[in-house]
């Protein structure tokens, strides 16, 4: 999927991005930093419920951001949201 690295980003479109509140959500410590900066194609929310929920909200931050999306996440990506219909 085309799109712009985080590296590619200007000061003002990094500090949009971490305070952005579609980009933040509230999580207990260990699920953080099991994801780390996983990916959809490498890291899921354990609560599988939560999942469409998660990716549909992730995928809105990166076409609002133009961010860049490997061809593993954006499978990943569609293969949960296939599955949420």
């Amino acid at each position: 999927m085309p799109g712009r690295s985080a590296q590619q980003w200007d000061a003002e479109t990094r500090l949009n991005f971490a305070n952005d509140p579609l980009n933040l959500m509230a999580v207990d410590g260990p699920t953080n930093a099991s994801k780390g900066d996983k990916d959809a194609a490498t890291w899921l929310p354990p609560n599988r419920s939560f999942r469409c929920s998660y990716v549909s909200r992730q995928t809105q931050v990166k076409a609002k951001y133009d961010a860049w999306m490997t061809k593993a996440e954006q499978a990943a990506i569609e293969k949960i949201l296939r599955s949420c219909l």
